[in-house]
């Protein structure tokens, strides 16, 4: 599904998106560019944010259209915030979950209302992706000028960078401020004890009773309205007592004092070098400049002239990033590190890079793509079959999983390749295509790639494989070889393992008792020589993009009717030997002066989303092809291009009743050839 990180070698990114630096993805050097004027004028930007802008904002849901709303910058809490009048705030998204900006119209928000996109400047949109899961959410928003757009992205990209840099200590600050306002509905200012009693189950805090959380308030000495220097008061109170046992077990080079009192405890600056040179043999902590500059940095904004730390904030820091184990300064990648041969890195690379979810009925989509080479991966697949008009489809063949365009995956790849890293990317084909879709493969890599496509060597001198540093921008093909000679029609160099649901004798939908309550649910299920797998509960929950897959159904229905057909065979030997067993299955059926027109279909072994018409004629079983097709969005079969079917069922139905013509001769279809253990072969 999404990029398998086996290492930070070769994947151009010194750091886990969004962390320092280039803030989870960006716009490229788009960003590097705006961001060199920040400190220019960024201040002006920011309070021109603060006060807010009017947009378009293109929703997921094709139901709503597009709206225009006032679009805010929230600092206190790093939140981006909109609203239809300035008292109700209709949306929010926090800073710290976006990950990558892009300019233009690339989103499915855009292509939903086609007409009002198209009103609207392809520089004026951009497009914001947030969230914490692989799977990213969109905010499409459309601007009215072009510097607008500029402001925008400066801001947000600085705020991104920003938000992640921030010491621990201003990160609970600003969390605990979004909590603040969350709760103070009315704009008070306060909140009450009861709000907070709400509050406490959320962050895994069992309040015993009304009693304790009064007695806690006294402590910080507050009543039942509490303001926000208050509410954060108690909460490092609250947090400290459920804590306070790590304290004790520590057992540190310098005293604490007053740990009892812990308001009246403080870790010196020079006890906070000890403890970092004593017990953390920290060998830079000798210099106490260097410590003093580290603490101020750590508690940024502190009025003090020397720094100092609370106990809470002393246990805040021992659990932080900033107390990491891991030195940041070698995370960065170093060219010269980069000039060995390709076979000595680790690479990070990604399995079934097109999935968004499971292998068994998720959805293949173009941003799966874009996520992992964003996120700096260079190894990426593609799972080739064979398609429509001659050019291959990819998913994970023979399950429920969509299916996405060979040229608008490459199209994808070229666009964001080398928008986090310079380094290769290897494209690891696995491929399940006839030679002739194989060969347009090879002309369209070469026409989109240009130039970015590796076709030769780069030393024909060399003894070692280049390194990634030579190979810098260059897309590599990792593909086997064809043995000379091979068939036209059926060639597959795909490589399957036992455990591969892809390689599966049957599939789909079944129901499974639960054992508990004794109720049936559907589940997917995957059949292989070795295994049968089945996926968790099959969910009836449905996205946005799934809601408009949903009047396409009607059609999808009609074109199941051959299932239950005498005639329709399904996928016969497994998907394997296909052709053999249906020449079996007629001849058997035939045997003692069977008709002309005994005819069986079953589904193409080369060509996915078509069939095969197997029928006996003059004592031999032949086999023709029946095409698929997409147009306007749905599905059409036929045998001539000059006339083709809604469905399957009613292609056979004309030529039950009308004679298939050729050159050679001239025949109706008679009777079928009935499955055998049909319970059994049925699908």
């Amino acid at each position: 599904m999404c990029a398998a990180r086996f290492s930070n070698f070769l994947n151009g990114c010194a750091e886990e998106p969004g962390a320092m630096g280039a803030p989870g993805g960006s716009v490229g050097p788009l960003m590097a560019s705006r961001m060199l004027d920040w400190t220019e004028s960024g201040s002006r930007i920011l309070h021109s944010l603060e006060i807010g802008t009017v947009m378009t904002l293109f929703y997921q849901k094709k139901s709503q259209r597009p709206e225009r709303r006032t679009f805010q910058i929230k600092q206190d809490t790093r939140q981006l915030v909109w609203s239809r009048n300035p008292d109700k705030i209709e949306g929010e998204i926090d800073i710290r979950e976006m990950r990558e900006l892009r300019l233009g119209k690339g989103s499915r928000d855009f292509e939903r209302y086609p007409e009002e996109a198209r009103k609207v400047d392809h520089s004026y949109c951009f497009i914001l992706l947030y969230g914490l899961e692989f799977r990213l959410r969109t905010l499409s928003l459309a601007a009215f000028s072009e510097e607008e757009v500029n402001m925008w992205i400066t801001a947000l990209n600085w705020l991104m960078s920003d938000t992640q840099r921030a010491p621990a200590p201003h990160q609970t600050d600003r969390w605990l401020r979004k909590q603040f306002e969350m709760m103070d509905r009315n704009r008070e200012g306060s909140v009450t004890v009861k709000d907070v009693k709400a509050l406490l189950p959320q962050i895994n805090y069992r309040v015993p009773n009304m009693r304790f959380l009064k007695d806690k308030l006294q402590e910080v000495e507050a009543r039942n309205d509490l303001s926000y220097p208050h509410f954060a008061q108690l909460y490092r109170t609250l947090m400290f007592d459920a804590q306070r046992t790590i304290i004790e077990q520590l057992d540190l080079s310098f005293p604490l004092r007053n740990v009892d009192r812990p308001e009246l405890c403080q870790i010196s600056l020079y006890d906070f070098q000890k403890f970092l040179q004593m017990d953390q043999k920290e060998s830079w902590a000798s210099d106490l400049g260097r410590v003093r500059e580290f603490l101020m940095s750590y508690m940024r904004g502190a009025a003090t002239p020397e720094p100092l730390l609370q106990l809470d904030e002393f246990l805040t820091f021992l659990f932080s990033k900033e107390n990491s184990v891991c030195d940041p300064r070698l995370s960065p990648l170093v060219p010269d590190d980069m000039k060995r041969p390709l076979s000595q890195y680790w690479i990070s690379s990604s399995h079934n890079t097109y999935l968004t979810g499971d292998q068994f009925s998720s959805e293949s989509s173009l941003e799966a793509y874009a996520r992992c080479l964003r996120m700096g991966c260079r190894c990426i697949e593609l799972d080739c079959w064979d398609g429509p008009d001659d050019l291959p489809i990819i998913y994970h063949g023979h399950t429920l999983t969509s299916k996405i365009k060979f040229l608008d995956v490459l199209h994808t790849i070229k666009e964001h390749a080398f928008v986090t890293s310079e380094y290769p990317v290897i494209l690891s084909i696995e491929d399940h295509c006839s030679v002739v879709q194989q060969r347009n493969m090879a002309t369209h890599f070469k026409k989109v790639f240009g130039d970015l496509l590796l076709t030769k060597a780069v030393d024909t001198s060399a003894e070692e494989l280049p390194s990634p540093y030579q190979l810098r921008r260059k897309i590599l093909i990792k593909h086997k070889k064809l043995v000379e000679g091979t068939a036209y029609e059926e060639v597959s160099t795909a490589s399957y393992s036992e455990n591969d649901i892809s390689n599966s004798l049957k599939n789909g939908i079944l129901y499974l008792e639960d054992p508990i309550d004794h109720t049936w649910t559907p589940h997917y299920f995957v059949l292989t020589t070795h295994k049968i797998y089945y996926s968790e509960e099959t969910s009836h929950y449905q996205t946005a993009e799934e809601e408009e897959e949903d009047e396409g159904k009607e059609e999808c229905n009609n074109n199941d009717q051959h299932c239950a057909e005498r005639w329709f065979h399904g996928k016969l030997g497994g998907g394997r030997d296909g052709r053999q067993v249906a020449e079996k299955l007629l001849q058997d059926y035939c045997e003692g002066g069977g008709k002309d027109g005994t005819f069986l279909v079953r589904e193409s072994e080369t060509f996915v989303g078509d069939f095969t018409l197997s029928f006996w004629r003059l004592g031999r079983v032949q086999h023709c092809r029946i095409h698929s097709r997409q147009e306007s969005g749905s599905t059409r079969f036929y045998l001539t291009d000059n006339l083709v079917f809604e469905s399957l069922y009613r292609l056979i139905c004309h030529y039950r009743d009308t004679p298939l013509r050729c050159n050679e001769f001239e025949m109706r279809l008679g009777n079928p050839v009935p499955q055998p253990n049909a319970h059994e072969s049925r699908e």
